[in-house]
């Protein structure tokens, strides 16, 4: 996803001045002192790293979110501070609300989850079969060109998700492995699952998830990004520089609409909390179909599509298992949960819930995905006084 750069410079002073004082609190915190002490020190010490100019944090309990805090610079140019309303590009954290509208679709009888994607997208009639349910498991095989995310597209029309599904069917390389044998993450499985979405709706994809998901779950600043109507407040994405001081490179522009079902929404770390709370908490559909959204995927020998990773670079999931958008944690983690990570341009997130505390955190930082983001150290934070206290 390349590339039409503006350059947008500051210098560690400057960067200083546009954030002082831009730290607010959006909820009233309902956690130990020494635990919002140890967010606010990750943050600030991502930020002195110069891994992003700003970031959102939010913790939710079971019913309600417990910590909600918003630091730093949205858009640099104007000096403007991140609110807890600010929204986020949330890329791949986009690929469980796509199979959650795929999963309502089918418990309303417009599609079924097993059939090949082909009984809804021509373009698919003459290859090998592949289902809805490998599309959501990464188990169908689709090769990720991603070449039809040309820069450029900049300033064009934006294509819809069959248009872009069309043109994955002709790509010259269309399958890594044979339908249903192996796993490997493909954005290209959730672009057909956005084209059947508009297939079997007619509608737009993001005007289909919001009668789907958005709407009934009142979900007010949560929507599929784009180019042309950003919101307002909302954060723009940057990359940070290498150099001796802090400072930050507008990111690469990306046609979002490009990205689809894979990777085109925005939200907030509160409305992301909210969601994992009503997907759990059934308010979405019926308990068989959360669990269908949770349920590792299979090879169609039977075994765990982890069993048979495509390349060598997945062995670093161990045994985590994808499910239907999201990652589902494996034996060896204590403590069991649900998880998906994001990086697209300027953005870098994650969002995560462990099932039996029904704990959920959500952080949202506008600078590319690297080590110095304060994810790790937040989790740690909220595993040794929420988790493993049993909070």
């Amino acid at each position: 996803m390349l590339l039409n750069r503006r350059l947008m410079m500051m210098g560690s002073a400057a960067l200083a001045a546009a954030s002082s004082n831009a730290l607010s609190s959006d909820a009233a915190d309902a956690l130990p002192d020494a635990m919002v002490a140890e967010i606010d020190q990750a943050v600030a010490d991502a930020m002195s790293a110069g891994a992003c100019p700003g970031a959102q944090v939010a913790i939710a309990g079971r019913k309600e979110i417990i910590f909600s805090r918003a630091y730093g610079v949205g858009n640099l140019k104007r000096k403007s501070r991140i609110s807890g309303e600010s929204t986020f590009r949330i890329g791949s954290l986009t690929k469980q609300f796509t199979a959650a509208a795929i999963i309502r679709l089918a418990e309303q009888g417009k599609v079924k989850r097993e059939a090949p994607a082909s009984t809804y997208l021509p373009a698919f009639a003459k290859v090998p079969p592949f289902t809805l349910l490998e599309l959501m498991h990464h188990t169908a095989g689709l090769h990720a060109d991603e070449s039809y995310t040309s820069p450029t597209r900049a300033g064009k029309t934006p294509k819809n998700q069959i248009a872009l599904a069309s043109e994955i069917a002709l790509q010259k390389k269309l399958f890594d492995f044979d339908p249903g044998t192996a796993w490997r993450y493909s954005n290209a499985n959730y672009i057909v699952l956005g084209a059947v979405i508009e297939a079997v709706t007619k509608m737009p994809l993001a005007k289909a998830a919001s009668q789907l998901i958005f709407n009934p779950l009142d979900l007010k600043h949560t929507a599929f990004d784009r180019t042309s109507a950003p919101t307002a407040g909302q954060v723009i994405g940057y990359a940070p520089q290498d150099s001796k001081t802090i400072s930050f490179m507008r990111a690469p522009f990306v046609e979002i609409s490009d990205a689809g079902g894979a990777g085109a929404m925005r939200s907030t770390a509160g409305d992301l909390c909210a969601w994992h709370r009503a997907l759990l908490g059934q308010k979405l559909f019926a308990r068989d179909a959360i669990s269908l959204m949770l349920a590792p995927g299979k090879l169609r020998d039977g075994r765990l599509s982890g069993a048979n990773r495509f390349s060598p670079d997945d062995a670093q999931y161990g045994d985590t298992q994808y499910a239907c958008g999201l990652l589902v944690s494996g034996p060896s983690e204590p403590h069991r949960n649900i998880l998906h990570y994001s990086a697209i341009n300027g953005f870098a997130c994650v969002l995560q819930t462990w099932l039996e505390s029904g704990v959920t955190m959500a952080i949202l930082t506008n600078g590319d995905m690297g080590p110095s983001v304060p994810f790790r150290a937040i989790r740690q934070s909220v595993l040794k006084h929420l988790i493993e206290s049993g909070g």
